[in-house]
């Protein structure tokens, strides 16, 4: 528990200090809630220093008496301090109805307030001009605090206001004042503690198939990724190794390796080794060996294993299951081998722009994956832009461990910029010595907050000549008093030798296509689409593809949302992800059931289609323990599936059991099944320490007990209530914490099961910033970790109330003090001690008094001072 040198008392010691004779199991709890108490980022000064006063119940001033015929006595001070004596507290320093930080305040026994110097430069100095810095400093110089007059002649004038328990700046001179924003756009966070400069970890997922119709077992899988970093440079790898259906053979690929070198404060990542360049518009994917580097202010993303290639199709590294979700209403499920996968001709409901991927692979990666019918929209906040530029060689196929042994020398790259009253601009090149490409964006925001963005492209290609693209699209948003209404209406042409570095055949099927919707909430439970679209083909064997329909969803309980929808479809039919036959005229007709925040039912029927689902799902939780499964069924005009799946969560591993049944059609589901099982862990180092886990995704801690726990493990988590969480140490060593985000300011929450009672485990969380793939080493408890309680009395055997001071170490006299104070009776705890030493109590009473303890050797946690008699007078309030 650390203080600013403020006196103050919480509820949670109140509750401590008025408890009756000396229980160890009640006071040891209640010496815990005060260490949650005190180090509770919500606990203000002011809520400390009203229980402060109101717990004592003070006498106030009697008022005033009005006798005739005498003139009025001089004004008085406001009565800030009821008490006859100075009094030390840490309050907050308000400005134009904002708090600035918080500072100690001395009150006065004449009620008067002290400010310390110190405190009040650093809050105040961000509103101060250069020379106001100056004057400021200059008449604080030498001062260790101060009274508010005395900074008059600076400009600054202050008051204590008694009601807010806080320093109210009442004027800052205008001219010695910074300019202030008045509309300001988000800021980070200050940087959080930074991770370890070392940090190692190594994730091993192990899966086996059973094929039904068969009965052959496949050879186990094997699937390991993980990164080695120090400082900012990293080296991250993903390696597999499976059987070949279709050979026999066992074949060890990789999937990448790569150094990744990042500069969080220009917001710059750079790559060498296997790349997945990022692409905008409509360039080509295509996989490079060589250099990169990109530029985004957006909070840096691990890279995606299974990669949207353009927009436009869905490449799959390893056997996955595939999940299409449209406006969050299941919609089928698919088996998927490694691959390219069209996506363009997905059943949308053109307009919504809600449809998602939900890829689960073989190793157990779950990624989500949306899908965008519209532009590639340039969405930077005005005067900020991105760029990247990639330079390798083109690996020769999209599977199996990179080759480049026969690839292009191949460059690809872009750069976007939202300009400040000018139209945003988007520019890309790529380019090898067989295909080139150049590409356009811009968007333009109307006086009714409307967007037009324009997509323009052109390329040039040894095999097949010259090509362009062009696209154009409109969208509109109403806001209706909470309420919003969208129109969108898009159009592109492809001629029929566009090529890319992804696409250098030019495989351009679609000539062009027309697509438009409109959305209307009506309520806050009730929304309403209408949308179409046309696509028009470029050979006679898929044929044209358009679609018109309506749809609505009302949600009437907070459970139950019911989707009810008309369609005029007629899709083309080339690819896994376009259906069953039926098409025309038909219906749609879904209901949702959500009871619980993890769980989700569907049942979904479309007659044009013949096609329906049912499904029900409980989504596992990242804590030792935690099942999660799914059952669901699908039908396509004939053909069905069934399916299930359990997921388990342990403290060092997680497993998935699932099994797949397909057939023609109901009669004979059971032609073909398959039954997989992945069981999955991981080993991480940092910090010296070493630590068994479940799969990290990207960074981690290491979260490991002092010795003075004796045996008693820890425990780590997002949140500790109710008994849960993510990680356990025990016989495997230290708990493993393993979904830390990098970039992002988060909490890493500790404590320790059956520690003795009194045991100081510290602050109980700790506030981490991660960098890429980085890790922690976080102990729990230290070799101070004894509290003690006692009550102390003045001369006459009366308590000795509301009093401050500090502890300091015999032993060691360079440890920094730590806080004292006493409560309305005289109770007082002291924690943050070590067994065998000795400690002094300075009392900071008039004249200076104080006592000595020392703690036992032997102490377990919780030390019972009984009660220290000092010789104050003590003054009956």
């Amino acid at each position: 528990m650390k203080s600013r040198g403020g006196l103050f008392l919480t509820a949670g010691l109140a509750a401590l200090m008025s408890a009756a004779p000396f229980d160890d199991a009640r006071a040891g709890s209640a010496v815990r809630g005060l260490l949650d108490s005190l180090s509770a980022a919500s606990t203000t000064a002011a809520d400390r220093a009203a229980a402060l006063f109101v717990a004592d119940g003070a006498p106030q001033d009697p008022p005033a008496e009005d006798v005739a015929g005498q003139e009025p006595p001089p004004p008085t001070r406001p009565n800030i301090n009821p008490y006859d004596r100075d009094i030390a507290i840490t309050v907050p320093l308000n400005f134009n109805r904002r708090v600035l930080g918080e500072l100690p305040v001395l009150l006065t026994r004449d009620d008067r307030f002290i400010v310390d110097s110190e405190g009040f430069q650093v809050l105040i100095r961000p509103l101060l001009t250069e020379e106001a810095q100056a004057d400021l400093a200059a008449s604080l110089e030498g001062v260790e605090s101060f009274a508010p007059e005395e900074i008059n002649a600076t400009g600054i004038q202050l008051d204590y206001d008694p009601e807010q328990l806080a320093v109210l700046v009442l004027r800052i001179d205008p001219t010695r004042r910074l300019p202030e924003l008045l509309f300001q756009r988000g800021r980070p966070d200050e940087p959080e503690q930074p991770p370890e400069d070392f940090s190692a970890y190594l994730n091993t997922n192990l899966a086996v198939q059973r094929r039904g119709s068969s009965g052959d077992i496949d050879t186990p899988s094997v699937f390991l990724n993980g990164a080695i970093r120090y400082k900012s440079l990293v080296f991250e790898a993903d390696v597999q190794g499976r059987e070949d259906r279709f050979t026999g053979d066992y074949e060890v690929e990789r999937r990448y390796a790569r150094f990744v070198f990042d500069q969080p404060e220009e917001y710059r990542r750079w790559y060498l080794g296997d790349l997945d360049p990022e692409t905008r518009g409509r360039q080509g994917f295509v996989e490079l060996g060589g250099l990169g580097v990109a530029r985004q202010r957006r909070r840096f993303e691990p890279f995606r294993n299974n990669v949207l290639a353009g927009a436009r199709q869905l490449v799959l590294q390893e056997e996955a299951t595939v999940r299409v979700l449209r406006n969050g209403v299941f919609v089928r499920e698919f088996r998927l081998d490694p691959g390219q996968y069209d996506l363009s001709n997905l059943p949308l409901d053109t307009g919504s722009n809600d449809i998602q991927l939900e890829i689960q692979g073989e190793s157990g990666t779950l990624e989500q994956v949306s899908y965008s019918a519209y532009l590639d929209s340039i969405d930077l906040e005005p005067g900020d832009y991105e760029y990247g530029a990639y330079l390798g060689v083109t690996n020769n196929g999209f599977f199996g461990s990179p080759d480049y042994s026969g690839g292009d020398l191949a460059f690809t790259g872009y750069w976007r910029k939202a300009f400040i009253n000018k139209p945003a601009l988007g520019l890309g090149l790529q380019a090898s010595e067989f295909v080139q490409t150049a590409t356009g964006q811009s968007q333009l925001i109307l006086d009714n907050g409307s967007r037009i963005q324009l997509d323009l492209s052109g390329s040039h290609s040894q095999d097949v000549g010259s090509g362009y693209a062009a696209a154009i699209s409109y969208d509109h948003i109403v806001e209706r008093d909470g309420l919003a209404d969208s129109w969108t209406v898009v159009a592109e042409y492809v001629s029929e030798d566009f090529a890319t570095l992804g696409n250098r055949f030019g495989n351009n099927p679609t000539s062009w296509s027309v697509s438009g919707g409109y959305s209307r909430r009506l309520n806050i439970d009730w929304v309403a689409n209408i949308s179409g679209s046309y696509r028009k083909s470029r050979d006679g064997v898929r044929g044209d593809s358009y679609s018109i329909n309506a749809s609505t969803t009302y949600r009437f309980t907070p459970e139950w949302s019911a989707q009810l929808g008309v369609e005029y479809t007629d899709f083309e039919r080339s690819s896994p992800f376009s259906g069953g036959a039926g098409d025309g005229f038909g219906a749609t007709v879904a209901l949702i059931w959500t009871p619980r925040y993890d769980q989700r039912g569907e049942a979904r029927y479309a007659s044009a289609r013949n096609s329906g689902s049912v499904r029900f799902q409980q989504s596992p939780e990242n804590r030792v323990d935690s099942f999660g499964y799914a059952i669901g069924t699908t039908y396509d005009d004939g053909s069905g599936t069934v399916s299930g799946q359990i997921d388990y969560s342990s403290n060092r591993f997680d497993a998935t059991l699932s099994h797949v049944s397909f057939g023609r059609d109901f009669s004979n589901i059971t032609e073909e099944q398959v039954t997989s099982l992945r069981v999955g862990s991981s080993i991480a180092t940092t910090g010296g320490r070493w630590a068994i886990g479940r799969n990290i995704s990207d960074s981690f801690a290491i979260v490991y007990p002092h010795e003075s726990l004796r045996g008693s493990p820890v425990i780590v988590g997002e949140s500790l209530e109710g008994g849960r969480y993510t990680a356990r140490s025990g016989a495997f060593g230290p708990a493993l914490s393993n979904t830390l985000a990098s970039y992002v300011n988060q909490s890493v929450r500790y404590d320790a099961m059956n520690a003795p009672a009194g045991y100081d485990v510290g602050d109980g969380v700790l506030r981490v910033r991660p960098t890429y793939r980085s890790g922690y080493a976080i102990e729990v408890g230290s070799a101070a970790f004894v509290s003690a309680l006692g009550r102390i009395h003045g001369n006459g055997g009366k308590p000795l109330a509301l009093v401050s001071g500090r502890v300091r170490s015999l032993d060691d006299p360079d440890a920094a003090p730590e806080l004292f104070f006493t409560n309305s009776v005289g109770r007082f705890a002291v924690q943050k001690l070590e067994p065998g030493k000795r400690y002094r109590v300075e009392l900071f009473t008039s004249p200076a008094q104080g006592f000595e303890f020392t703690v036992p050797a032997d102490s377990d946690g919780l030390l019972d001072l009984a009660t220290v008699v000092v010789p104050v007078d003590v003054v009956d309030e």
